[in-house]
C-alpha cells in the first residue's frame, strides 16, 4: 500500500526532528535526512519548497506536539500540582538533547523572522498555559493573585532564565537551587 502524501510529509518532519535532536539543527543536511529515510531528495522538495521551509515545519510540528502532550498531561491535576509540574519539567538536571534543540531554535530565532514568529507563537501558547493554571488556582481558592497575566509573565521569565542556565551546564544541585528559588517566588506572589 502506497503511503499517503500527508503521511510521508509527516514522516519527513519527524525524521528531521530526530536528526535535529541528535546533531543540532544547523548540522543536519538534506542528504542525511533522505539517507536516514531511504528516500530521494526529490521527495523532500516535492513537499517542501526549500530546506528552511522543511526545518521550520519540522520544528513547528515538534513544538506543537510537545506543548499539546504536556498540556494534556496536566488535565487531571490541581492548579498547584499543574504549576509544580510545569516548573519542574522546565528545569533539566542533566544534559538533554531536546533542551539543546530548543536552545538552538532560540538562537536561530534571534536573527530569522520566520523562526522568531514561531517562537512568539509558542511563547504565547506556554504563557497562556501558565495564565490558565494561575487563573484556575485563583478560581478554586488555592492561589491568590491580583494580576494574573503579569504574575504569569514574571514566573515564566524566571523559569526560562533558569532553564537557559541549566541547558548550558545542568546538574542536580543547580536544578534543586533553581526549583527552590522559583518556589520561594511563587509562594510570595501567589499566597
Amino acid at each position: 500500500m502506497k503511503e499517503s502524501a500527508e503521511a510521508l510529509s509527516t514522516r519527513i518532519l519527524d525524521a528531521a526532528i530526530v536528526l535535529f535532536i541528535e546533531k543540532g539543527i544547523e548540522k543536519v543536511t538534506t542528504r542525511e535526512l533522505t539517507e536516514s529515510m531511504g528516500i530521494s531528495r526529490s521527495h523532500i522538495y516535492h513537499y517542501f519548497s526549500n530546506w528552511q521551509t522543511l526545518c521550520l515545519a519540522a520544528l513547528e510540528r515538534f513544538m506543537q506536539v510537545d506543548y499539546e502532550t504536556f498540556a494534556d498531561s496536566l488535565k487531571m491535576l490541581t492548579p498547584r500540582q499543574r504549576l509544580a509540574t510545569l516548573i519542574e519539567s522546565h528545569l533539566p538536571s542533566a544534559p538533554d538533547a531536546t533542551w539543546q534543540l530548543y536552545a538552538s531554535f532560540w538562537q536561530t530565532a534571534a536573527h530569522n523572522e520566520a523562526y522568531a514568529a514561531l517562537a512568539d507563537e509558542m511563547t504565547d501558547a506556554w504563557q497562556g498555559l501558565m495564565e490558565a493554571i494561575i487563573r484556575d488556582g485563583v478560581t478554586d481558592g488555592t492561589l491568590q493573585c491580583i494580576n494574573v497575566p503579569r504574575t504569569a509573565r514574571q514566573i515564566s521569565a524566571m523559569l526560562n532564565g533558569y532553564a537557559d542556565l541549566l541547558t548550558i551546564n545542568p546538574s542536580e544541585k543547580k536544578a534543586r537551587e533553581a526549583l527552590a528559588d522559583l518556589n520561594q517566588f511563587i509562594d510570595a506572589v501567589l499566597s
